[in-house]
């Protein structure tokens, strides 16, 4: 079952009357049988690994906060101190080992997975093997990990209830593309006692049917002809190329962020609060603070709990103690391998294939270089419109690397852009047989509405806006979505990583 498809409207209409209907204290058991019948919609069998990743991360909690509590107790006992360091020093092992054990079976699936289906693509097996990603697998996982790491580092006491702890896991309209989400913030929500609100629900709604109108009118039409394009690149002029990757950007803005909206509004007609996972990215003014912006909650784990890590490991300390007091470039070379380092590893998490570990480092190499043009304030007196502009661009280039199938076509594509950038009937180009005058018409209004939302969103303009009119404008988004929705396509990008 997806977000886009009958099943899930039908789906929402039972679920949500019953929710309300049911009493405060089991409505969080629903939410549990509804995750999974959610998922068992998509396939079944995926069931197997969400059960693994739930249980394996729940006792690991259980068994390292036992350890917590044991390494607590025992600073309080009147014991000589080599034996103390000793105690603790077999504590930290058994805690470290069970740290890493789970880490590897969790980590491990999805890594075998991504393997398994890379070399079924390269030796023709596909259809052999039939394997695919298990459903939102790269997203739980993240969040079920969080979790072991927070409770070893004594951020938060484990979940004792099992089921509560699947449903952390599991929350449906969060699970399969996130935001991932932190076991303190998300918990609070899921368990708590809230009576049904009209002003709440209607702002659900109207954030639901903002993500339909963001997925099926703007991405989905536009999906049509980068596809076409990139089809066929090698008949197109560098104008079109370089147009397409443009408008790639903000499919996959339309798209990504279209179903976080559909996930916080089916979640705030539950009365569930779930966090934002993106804040107009496109005006930011430097790629640092895109990504600041953009898949927040995936920006902040790998922060959390790889970079500080790897930062405050003995090497790098060892490291920046060697290099402190030298010249800020020298200085700054534990910070910068950080940097590229986990960006390479969120490169390796969207796919194995070069051409997504060749976009993760490229993103950590322009991080790397803001550090350095903030330093030095080289762009002080450039206009933040020139700047916004320049970010897009840049940010379009990573899009577009993810877009593409291998290196080898990002190459051909880019020689094309070189060799050839302009074309003798550019209109003959943009109108292809998939992609008529209407429907750029269509997708250039759509596109202007939803900058001037995220515009409106920057401004911080409050607007206020009473039940009467958001319910028009919830009419005018259906209204729009039945005429120019672009149905058929019932999955979303992120979805393959």
């Amino acid at each position: 079952m997806f977000f886009i498809s009958v099943e899930f409207i039908i789906f929402s209409i039972i679920l949500i009357p019953l929710y309300f209907f049911l009493s405060q204290k089991y409505r969080w058991v629903l939410l549990l049988i509804a995750s999974y019948i959610f998922y068992s919609f998509a396939d079944i069998r995926f069931l197997i690994f969400l059960l693994t990743t739930t249980i394996s991360t729940y006792l690991s909690a259980i068994y390292i906060d036992i350890l917590n509590i044991k390494e607590s107790t025992f600073a309080y006992l009147n014991i000589q101190n080599d034996l103390k360091e000793k105690y603790y020093k077999n504590i930290n092992i058994r805690k470290n080992l069970c740290l890493i054990v789970v880490l590897i079976i969790n980590l491990g699936m999805i890594f075998c997975f991504k393997q398994i289906n890379i070399i079924s693509d390269n030796l023709n097996l596909s259809n052999v093997l039939n394997l695919v990603l298990p459903l939102g697998i790269s997203y739980y996982t993240l969040q079920a990990l969080g979790y072991v790491i927070d409770v070893y580092r004594k951020v938060i006491r484990p979940e004792k209830n099992i089921y509560k702890y699947a449903l952390f896991v599991s929350y449906f309209p969060q699970f399969v593309m996130g935001p991932i989400s932190r076991f303190d913030d998300l918990s609070l929500q899921l368990f708590n006692k809230y009576s049904f609100n009209k002003d709440v629900f209607v702002e659900g709604i109207q954030r639901l049917v903002w993500g339909f109108f963001k997925k099926l009118v703007i991405a989905d039409r536009i999906g049509i002809f980068v596809d076409t394009i990139y089809g066929n690149y090698s008949v197109h002029s560098g104008t079109v190329l370089v147009i397409t990757m443009i408008l790639y950007s903000v499919q996959i803005y339309a798209d990504f962020s279209g179903y976080m909206d559909i996930a916080i509004g089916i979640s705030k007609c539950l009365g569930i609060k779930i966090q934002e996972n993106f804040n107009t990215p496109y005006f930011s003014k430097s790629v640092q603070e895109f990504w600041t912006r953009w898949h927040i909650t995936l920006y902040t784990w790998f922060r959390d709990y790889v970079f500080y890590s790897l930062l405050r490991s003995n090497f790098f300390m060892k490291l920046k103690k060697i290099l402190n007091g030298r010249s800020f470039v020298l200085s700054s070379i534990p910070l910068v391998v950080t940097i590229l380092i986990v960006w390479f590893l969120v490169g390796l998490w969207h796919g194995s294939q070069p051409h997504y570990i060749v976009a993760g480092l490229y993103n950590g190499v322009l991080i790397t270089l803001c550090l350095f043009i903030h330093k030095y304030n080289i762009f002080r007196n450039v206009k933040s419109i020139i700047k916004i502009i320049f970010t897009f661009m840049f940010i379009s280039f990573g899009t577009f690397l993810f877009r593409i199938n291998t290196l080898t076509d990002a190459i051909n594509i880019i020689n094309r852009v070189i060799s050839c950038p302009f074309s003798d009937n550019i209109v003959s180009e943009l109108n292809t047989n998939l992609f008529s005058v209407s429907q750029w018409y269509v997708l250039i209004i759509s596109i202007l509405i939803l900058f001037i939302v995220d515009y409106i969103k920057v401004k911080n303009k409050q607007i206020k806006v009473n039940r009467n009119l958001k319910l028009f404008i919830i009419y005018l988004l259906l209204l729009s979505i039945v005429l120019f929705g672009k149905f058929g396509a019932t999955t979303f990008i992120y979805l393959n990583f």
